[in-house]
C-alpha cells in the first residue's frame, strides 16, 4: 500500500470509529482534505483543523510534567456538550486515534466561555521515542447552554444526545432504588453483573468517581440525577 493509501486508511478509520463506540456522520470535504494532507506532512507537531468558525478550538498543554490535548471554549457561550478526536502520529508512522465526549447536562456546570477541559488522548505512544509525536485534531461538534448547536449533528446525536434518556433513567431507578430499599440494594444494583453497555458504563463511572473522590456513589448519582432532570425540565436535552 502507498503512503498515500495508507494515510487514508488511517484517516478513514479515525472519521468513522471512535474508541466509544459511535459512527461519525458526513464531513465536510475540506475537513477530510486537511486532514489527510497533515497525515502525511510530520513536520508540524500540532495541527488543529475544525471547520471554519468552530466555537472551541484544540492545542497542546504543559503541566511542568506532561503534555496533553485541551478542548479550549473560545465563543462567548457556555458549552454544554461536544465531540472532538485526535490523531497522534510517532516518528516511525504509528499513530493512534482518538475519541473523546463530554456531556456537562450530568454535571453541575458547563464548559464556561474561554474555559478549558483535558481531552482523554494520550500524546505518549512510545516512551523511547527519540522525537515528540506530531497530532491532528478537530472539534467535530458543540451543543450550547443555550441549546443551539455547531457542527455535525448526526455524530452529535449519535455520541451524545440519543443516551441521554437512557442515562437519565438509569439515574433515576439507582437513587429510587436507595430511597425505597436502601444502600444495599443500591450497591446491588450498580454491581449487578448483568449490566451492559451504557448502564455498565454509568455504574463504573460512578464506583470509579466515588473511590477518587472519597464519596458515597448514591451521593453523586443523585448530583448527576438533579442536574440532567434540571436540563430536562427547562427544555434542553
Amino acid at each position: 500500500m502507498s503512503i498515500r493509501g495508507s494515510a487514508r486508511y488511517v484517516l478513514g478509520h479515525l472519521l468513522t470509529t471512535l474508541p466509544f463506540g459511535i459512527k461519525l456522520g458526513r464531513m465536510k470535504p475540506t475537513l477530510l482534505a486537511l486532514l489527510l494532507a497533515s497525515s502525511l506532512a510530520f513536520a508540524q507537531k500540532f495541527q488543529y483543523v475544525s471547520a471554519k468558525g468552530a466555537p472551541a478550538s484544540l492545542g497542546i498543554k504543559h503541566d511542568g510534567t506532561d503534555q496533553y490535548v485541551a478542548i479550549h471554549n473560545t465563543s462567548g457561550k457556555g458549552i454544554l456538550a461536544y465531540v472532538a478526536v485526535t490523531k497522534t502520529t510517532d516518528e516511525r508512522g504509528q499513530t493512534k486515534p482518538c475519541g473523546s465526549r463530554a456531556d456537562y447536562v450530568f454535571k453541575s456546570n458547563v464548559l464556561g466561555s474561554q474555559e478549558e477541559n483535558p481531552l482523554p488522548c494520550p500524546l505518549d505512544l512510545d516512551t523511547a521515542r527519540v522525537k515528540a509525536p506530531d497530532v491532528v485534531g478537530a472539534v467535530l461538534f458543540v451543543q450550547f447552554e443555550d441549546g443551539t448547536r455547531w457542527g455535525d449533528g448526526e455524530t452529535g446525536r449519535r455520541a451524545i444526545l440519543d443516551e441521554r434518556p437512557q442515562k437519565l433513567a438509569f439515574l433515576k431507578r439507582l437513587v429510587e432504588t436507595y430511597s425505597e430499599s436502601g444502600e444495599d440494594a443500591f450497591n446491588a444494583m450498580l454491581n449487578d453483573p448483568k449490566l451492559q453497555g451504557l448502564e455498565w458504563q454509568i455504574a463504573m463511572h460512578l464506583k470509579g468517581d466515588a473511590k477518587y473522590r472519597k464519596t458515597p456513589a448514591i451521593d453523586l448519582a443523585k448530583k448527576q440525577l438533579a442536574a440532567a432532570q434540571g436540563w430536562h425540565a427547562s427544555g434542553i436535552f
